[in-house]
């Protein structure tokens, strides 16, 4: 799987509906590995110990190849997998989602479920705050003070994100940028400094870049 970029959610989200009496609360978080999932999905059930289900499905890694998910004695297919087919066509990784469901009494049936469950984690992820993380050169740039924010510049142009800056004799800054146009962005420093600025790739790896 090549690797380009993938959307996770930058902090818990929580949002409720009522879908034919039932109340669907729909939890959103932050997962670093499998374990976290599982350790943080223990929390959420234990919160919500008192309701119907807590379903759950969850992309633990950054190429989408460790999935999970459960039903929690919803009917077979109806919860858990749904679930995991937004975050899949979304591209949302490296997140736990659980609807927990207090039954109201009127049973949904096997397709009511599946759009249930849908569009609880559907409309949770269209209300929480996302980052996209794409696979970026995190770059070290080092260059005299009259030609920086020129550089600045063309790297903010194609995308990139300054990390940090440090004023000496010179500037000193840190940069992520998408590997997709990172050469075009050091070539066009290169050009702008007359080869006399120090650039380091330091890094390459997923970097969390803020949907404007």
């Amino acid at each position: 799987m090549s690797r380009d970029w993938f959307l996770s959610v930058a902090e818990p989200c929580e949002r409720t509906l009522i879908i034919t009496k039932s109340k669907f609360i729909t939890t959103l978080i932050p997962i670093d590995s499998y374990d976290d999932a599982i350790k943080k999905l223990k929390t959420i059930s234990k919160k919500y110990s008192d309701a119907t289900h807590n379903c759950y499905a969850f992309i633990s890694n950054e190429c989408a190849t460790e999935q999970r998910f459960g039903d929690d004695g919803e009917p077979q297919g109806t919860a858990g997998m749904p679930m995991l087919e937004v975050l899949r066509k979304r591209k949302v990784y490296m997140t736990l989602a659980v609807v927990t469901r207090y039954f109201g009494g009127v049973k949904l049936g096997a397709n009511g479920l599946v759009g249930a469950y849908s569009s609880s984690v559907a409309e949770a992820l269209d209300s929480s705050k996302t980052v996209k993380n794409v696979w970026a050169d995190i770059v070290k740039i080092t260059l005299g003070y009259g030609l920086y924010k020129k550089a600045e510049e063309i790297c903010l142009r194609l995308g990139a994100q300054i990390i940090g800056e440090e004023f000496d004799n010179e500037v000193t800054a840190e940069i992520a940028i998408p590997q997709e146009v990172s050469k075009s962005a050091i070539d066009k420093i290169v050009d702008l400094t007359l080869n006399k600025a120090e650039i380091i790739i330091k890094d390459s790896r997923y970097f969390q870049f803020e949907i404007n």
